[in-house]
């Protein structure tokens, strides 16, 4: 257990982050204190790891100057056999890039480098990945800063729930449960598209898996858009089995640019043990049906540290998926999510996950793929992160909207979520649907409310 005593909200948060990332067996077992102590002119520290005792007293009064120098004790000094190495140093969060745009604007590249790892003892290497990435999408996005809006489209339906997943689904299998749904989410649709008024930037469809409800439900969604030629219109297909060659045919009559179809692991026994049900030639079908049939782009997700796989385990997925050659391969680092079966299960993994996302990156660069967007999350495994690879020209500029929060996305259907944002590219609202369908239907006047007094404000 892992208890933050005594601090401000902010300190709570970050500092229960900051020891999760470095101690992250404390969460389910073990005791881990951290206790602070605000005094007139300082705060004196006391952080108890088991029998282990360790203790600072930082002088100042100034909030966020003692908070960081308390993360750097944390991150550099406490030397502690449980501690895991990270190349994050103090830096929390699950939006770097983020983070790191709003300091390249103030300080310029040299000083937003030396702002990571020096103020935030990041390790140089991982600094420069960042920066990178945030250069890359600078010169493909920031136009879009501030500006325009997207639209987020959600199908919580899935034929079946994988043993890492945590969004809240619903079985395809329910026909009944997708024709009400799908009249409640068109609308939706309709009200925010009247509301608005003008044609959204890009277009995002995700789930679940849209393509498992009829193909015929899915046509109302898209006959809805038809209209519209945005610069970037994605529809995930993540299940392969639902990809079949009358829906690929009907998809190519839509303004569509870009699918997703993803294999995770091309690994089948690894397929098997998180409950995923395909094999790795369903893959390879419904990838040739989707380059035979249109010019859609195509995304493949792949997930390190899935059942028992190492670094060999992930150069087979790479050249499986390599011979194919989509234009993005999108890498995930599990993470143990309160909802999914692992983490009910107590899963915890030793693995060496370092050396298969730097096996990974160098693979990836090495065949002409840079990485354009990159974010993490909690209980990831060994402090990664989650990296989107691109060939040039074909990067998701909704990835990066979407993650860094670049303008306004504004979502719909169940569970989907609004972020509304200025011209300065500042953050101004936050709102989530009702993340169950009973709620979404049956209180669905207090979505459309909610929509009509904050929709105009910042787009």
């Amino acid at each position: 257990m892992i208890r933050v005593v005594n601090g401000t909200d902010s300190e709570l948060h970050t500092f229960y982050e900051l020891l999760r990332i470095y101690f992250p067996a404390y969460e389910i077992s073990g005791e881990l204190f951290l206790i602070i102590d605000t005094l007139a002119e300082s705060k004196r520290v006391t952080l108890m790891i088991g029998d282990d005792r360790y203790e600072r007293t930082f002088p100042g009064t100034d909030e966020f100057a003692l908070k960081r120098k308390i993360s750097a004790w944390i991150a550099k000094e406490v030397d502690h056999p449980d501690k895991e190495a990270s190349a994050w140093g103090s830096l929390t969060g699950t939006r770097p890039i983020k983070f790191l745009q709003k300091h390249r604007r103030r300080l310029g590249d040299d000083g937003a480098f030396n702002l990571l790892t020096e103020d935030y003892l990041v390790d140089p290497k991982m600094a420069s990945l960042l920066m990178e990435i945030a250069k890359r999408e600078s010169r493909l996005a920031d136009e879009y800063l501030g500006r325009g809006y997207s639209l987020y489209i959600h199908i919580p339906f899935c034929p079946s729930r994988c043993e890492y997943c945590s969004y809240p689904t619903i079985g395809s299998a329910n026909k009944e449960a997708v024709n009400a749904y799908m009249d409640f989410l068109l609308r939706e649709l309709d009200f925010v598209l009247e509301k608005v008024g003008r044609p959204p930037e890009t277009i995002y469809i995700g789930g679940g898996t849209p393509t498992s409800i009829p193909i015929k439900e899915l046509e109302r969604i898209l006959n809805c858009l038809d209209d519209f030629k945005p610069r970037e219109f994605t529809l995930e297909a993540g299940r392969p089995k639902t990809i079949t060659r009358e829906l690929v045919q009907s998809l190519a009559n839509y303004p569509i640019t870009r699918i997703s179809i993803n294999p995770q692991t091309m690994v089948e026994r690894t397929l098997k043990a998180v409950k995923r049900p395909h094999a790795p030639e369903d893959i390879l079908r419904a990838y040739a049906l989707v380059r035979e049939q249109t010019d859609f782009q195509v995304n493949m997700d792949m997930i390190l540290g899935l059942g028992d796989e190492e670094v060999e385990e992930v150069a087979y997925t790479l050249d499986r998926l390599s011979e194919l050659d989509p234009e993005n391969i999108t890498v995930h680092m599990l993470s143990l999510k309160n909802g999914s079966k692992i983490f009910e299960n107590n899963s915890v993994y030793v693995k060496n996950t370092g050396a298969m996302q730097d096996y990974t990156m160098n693979y990836l660069v090495e065949r002409g793929y840079r990485p354009y967007y990159l974010y993490r999350q909690k209980r990831i495994l060994g402090n990664g992160s989650n990296i989107g690879y691109a060939k040039e020209g074909t990067e998701s500029l909704y990835n990066m909207i979407m993650m860094e929060e670049i303008h306004s996305v504004i979502g719909v259907g169940m569970s989907a979520t609004t972020k509304l944002v200025d011209r300065e590219g500042k953050t101004i609202r936050k709102f989530s649907n009702f993340r169950n369908m009973r709620d979404y239907t049956d209180r669905f006047g207090e979505v459309l409310r909610k929509k009509a007094m904050y929709l105009g404000e910042g787009l």
